[in-house]
């Protein structure tokens, strides 16, 4: 097969940046989380409120990466950015740890809810089954080359912002099915530390479904006119996502109270999307829209692959990673690095669970973006006459939040969730004995900025 080597061509424009930013972002996260903690925060105002400070946490984040991305416009993203800033040992150890568990994660879990919902429709086709198959089938797209698995993204982004619209527009219109006796349901007393805790888990949870806000970041080297576009479509996909996901979730309180959004055993309900759907329409069209979520789900893997493949790209061209993961085929696709996303993907699928991993994955995630946010600050001391093609707006506020969230969000899932912290901890640990026993010895210079 032929090929283009390993240098990136620039050819994707502002339209197909922007469907990236969109498609990575509306995914799993909105038609799965919310009933994972909705008992737990137990009222409308707790659920609107965590869903709206994680819009603020991600748009202060997008500020930071825009910045960053504005000196460094290449693939990689995070991990080309602390890498530069605080050295290749902490670049390599937040590289591996996004691309072999962070983004992976979020592979498995976007599968593993397609494949719980796909449970909903067809019983008998096992939910681990089915994501493993959906991994692998949008996998094949994108290894065909860049412009096929853009197309797949650009038509992703229209299909998610019709969904949701219309989801908004129907569900609002049709009666409330939520249950006025809120205040029967009392909440289990708990101490202040306890429930600060709790609102932290929620809104490492809910920061999982913002994931995706910093997509063009890590496709910089594919991107036209960088310096412009990538701005702009961080700002404009983080502007339409964070609306649909405040309208979205008034819908599932028109349709369930909190303490409603609970199953016999206690545990919140993972398929929020289509428990809600039923409520308001009924079976048959709640069916339906657990059809068209599916579909949501399915397109979400695509940029997620796409992007998690870019970073082991950028990994390999720099001699952390076998070299191979760095090629690129005739149409511009890192095949090797897909295919090894996709095997980690798999592993993650049949060995963990979805709550585990969409609370380990949003606060690892979340702690690689913190790093990556506070070498602004570093950069800004270190050079403060290095060239800045774009510079964030209120500086140092937004970068001060970000960190003061992301500090919070880690202590409460670390204090609620043993599990999360076992498979943090691990991959970090991996990645140390795989930098000094193997990629410490091949990890090239850092080119001054």
């Amino acid at each position: 097969m032929s090929s283009q080597g390993n240098q990136q061509k620039r050819v994707l424009g502002l339209g197909s940046a922007t469907s990236t930013v969109v498609c990575n972002m509306i995914g799993a996260g909105i038609f799965m989380t919310t009933g994972l903690f909705a008992a737990d925060l137990g009222s409308n105002v707790g659920i609107l409120a965590i869903w709206g400070l994680s819009g603020v946490l991600a748009l202060c984040g997008s500020l930071c990466a825009i910045e960053l991305a504005s000196i460094w416009p290449e693939a990689g993203g995070n991990y080309v950015f602390i890498r530069n800033i605080f050295g290749r040992p902490v670049g390599f150890v937040a590289g591996f740890s996004m691309a072999f568990f962070g983004i992976t994660g979020s592979i498995a879990f976007v599968a593993g809810s397609f494949g719980s919902y796909m449970e909903n429709l067809f019983p008998f086709i096992p939910l681990k089954i089915a994501a493993s198959l959906a991994v692998v089938f949008v996998t094949a797209i994108h290894a065909i080359g860049v412009r096929e698995g853009n197309a797949l993204n650009v038509f992703g982004a229209y299909f998610k912002i019709s969904l949701l619209l219309a989801f908004i527009v129907l569900g609002f219109a049709t009666v409330s099915t939520a249950d006025p006796g809120v205040l029967a349901q009392a909440k289990p007393l708990r101490s202040l530390g306890a429930e600060i805790a709790v609102f932290g888990a929620a809104l490492a949870s809910t920061s999982f479904a913002y994931q995706g806000n910093m997509a063009t970041s890590f496709i910089g080297g594919e991107i036209r006119h960088p310096e412009k576009n990538m701005k702009r479509s961080m700002l404009l996909g983080m502007s339409i996502v964070t609306l649909l996901y405040l309208l979205i979730n008034g819908v599932f309180l028109w349709a369930a109270a909190p303490h409603e959004m609970v199953k016999a055993d206690g545990n919140g309900i993972e398929s929020i999307g289509f428990f809600a759907a039923k409520r308001l329409f009924g079976d048959s069209i709640g069916v339906a829209f657990n059809m068209l979520i599916m579909l949501v789900f399915f397109l979400t893997l695509g940029v997620a692959i796409m992007i998690g493949s870019r970073v082991i790209y950028s990994m390999a061209s720099r001699g952390e990673l076998p070299k191979r993961m760095a090629h690129l085929n005739r149409r511009g696709s890192p095949v090797n690095a897909l295919v090894l996303m996709c095997a980690l993907s798999l592993i993650l699928i049949w060995s963990t669970k979805l709550k585990e991993l969409v609370e380990s994955v949003g606060t690892l995630v979340t702690l690689t973006t913190g790093i990556a946010v506070a070498g602004v600050i570093v950069l800004r001391i270190r050079k403060p006459d290095l060239h800045r093609p774009v510079r964030i707006p209120w500086f140092p506020l937004p970068p001060i939040v970000f960190l003061s969230f992301t500090a919070w969000m880690t202590w409460s899932v670390m204090s609620t969730n043993a599990t999360s912290v076992k498979l943090i901890l691990g991959i970090i640990s991996l990645a140390l004995v795989v930098w000094f026993g193997v990629a410490k010895n091949h990890s090239r210079p850092i080119e001054k900025a």
